[in-house]
């Protein structure tokens, strides 16, 4: 198992990005696993790993057979392949890699060129599942959508996109229109299509190439962002709706009624169907928003009753998403400008009646925007301390350039070169009723969640 993990994360060094036809070829040397799978695809720039957490989960709670592909990983690369709510054994893991380890040689030697890290794991999960016999897939693009190897399944059952915002500009554009034509790459003509309708840009971009290729297309928004958009209610979206031809257009609207510490309550309509109450056992309110895109996907789907979506919704686990790891200390993921601002606006409802400002930890890989990141989090929130570290991994940026970044509005914040110290010193002086956010990369996360889960970090 071990020499299979460093084979795999070695491949970099080897091999560049590959065209979809190459991915198709080694899926072809592999017998297509997976092909005759009914697959729910996602992809998006924030919460798509959480929109499928969520609709495995409601799989799961209906009895079905099901897997997930997703990534990145936390602690155990495992966790990338989860079949019917449980990782897969060392031994199914080895096997798979065996298999394409082998078929990656045989690839070699017809094209010259050897599958990339993702394309390899990929083809691994479905290799997988095959064996699984699973009935239902669950697969979360990796980078993009249009070139991603995920993208080379050619009939899904449903398609999502998650928001999106400005990220891996270098590879998939600089405007949120260019990167929301990657992400719309994986609708499939007439496959039904749900989509985060919070960026108007993005929305054209969607329901244009949903109108092109026959796909019933229904966006999903907060009530408040529907109405600061001239959606006047009800009636405007069922005009809209028959306004649409072919492509069948619609809209879902939200409404995020309690939260709380442990748990938000939302609602959730559109002019077709009643208006429903869920709720869900986070704290963060961006995950109304992807629950609720779960959700409006699968009432489509017809396959269970709202009380066992509920039941799914209520067993959702997604380590990482402003989880409280410990009491008092939390762990997110925000990886770039638009999911730090979604992490603000949760640190704001958490602390909300605190005794005492926060305390933030955080890093970043490189090659992000950490400017903007940075100047976000200083300028919203009055942290009591903010420390920031190093990634143990070679991606990660070096501590002073990150504390030179935050430290230019003259903010005190301390640096240090080890992850264990900083978050040691963060817990350290952390009083009662005060709570610590470490932010940042999902590698940051992961490193952090190991480090916690010892006796003392």
């Amino acid at each position: 198992m071990e020499r299979a993990v460093d084979f795999i994360y070695e491949i970099p060094k080897f091999t560049t990005k590959n065209s979809l036809d190459h991915t198709r070829q080694l899926m072809g040397l592999l017998g297509d696993p997976g092909r005759g799978r009914r697959v729910i695809h996602v992809a998006g720039s924030n919460g798509k790993g959480s929109v499928c957490c969520f609709l495995y989960s409601m799989l799961l709670a209906a009895g079905k057979s099901a897997a997930l592909f997703t990534s990145p990983h936390l602690t155990d690369i495992r966790e990338r392949f989860q079949v019917n709510g449980e990782l897969v054994s060392e031994q199914v893991f080895f096997e798979a890699f065996v298999e394409v380890k082998d078929a990656s040689a045989k690839l070699v030697q017809k094209t010259g060129r050897h599958p990339t890290f993702f394309e390899f794991l990929f083809a691994m999960g479905m290799v997988i599942y095959e064996k699984a016999d699973v009935e239902y897939i669950v697969l979360e693009t990796g980078l993009g959508g249009r070139l991603d190897a995920t993208n080379s399944f050619p009939s899904p059952l449903l398609t999502l996109i998650t928001s999106i915002s400005l990220e891996h500009t270098e590879y998939l554009g600089d405007t949120i229109r260019e990167i929301a034509g990657e992400k719309a790459g994986i609708l499939k003509p007439g496959v039904p299509v749900f989509f985060d309708a919070g960026d108007p840009e993005a929305e054209a971009v969607i329901r244009a190439r949903a109108a092109k290729f026959g796909c019933p297309c229904t966006g999903v928004l907060p009530e408040t962002a529907a109405a600061g958009r001239k959606i006047s209610g009800m009636a405007e979206t069922r005009r809209e709706h028959t306004l649409s031809g072919s492509a069948g257009a619609d809209r879902k609207m939200f409404q995020i009624c309690e939260i709380t510490g442990k748990h938000i309550d939302f609602s959730l309509f559109s002019a077709y169907d009643k208006r429903t109450e869920w709720s869900i056992p986070f704290s963060a309110p961006y995950q109304a928003q992807n629950a609720a895109l779960a959700v409006a996907a699968m009432q489509s789907l017809g396959l269970m009753e709202d009380a066992v979506i509920q039941k799914g919704l209520l067993a959702s686990r997604w380590p990482g998403r402003m989880q409280e790891v410990r009491p008092g200390i939390y762990l997110d993921g925000a990886h770039n400008p638009a999911g730090i601002s979604a992490f603000l606006d949760a640190v704001k409802q958490i602390v909300r009646e605190d005794p005492y400002p926060p305390l933030l930890l955080f890093s970043m890989v490189k090659g992000k925007d950490i400017e903007t990141s940075a100047a976000m989090l200083t300028g919203e929130i009055p942290w009591e301390a903010i420390a920031v570290s190093r990634i143990p991994d070679d991606r990660g940026m070096a501590p002073g350039e990150i504390l030179e970044i935050f430290q230019e509005d003259g903010r005190p914040v301390s640096g240090y070169e080890d992850c264990r110290e900083a978050l040691r010193a963060m817990c350290g002086r952390r009083k009662p009723g005060q709570k610590l956010f470490c932010t940042g990369s999902l590698y940051f996360i992961g490193a952090l969640m190991e480090l916690l889960q010892e006796t003392e970090p």
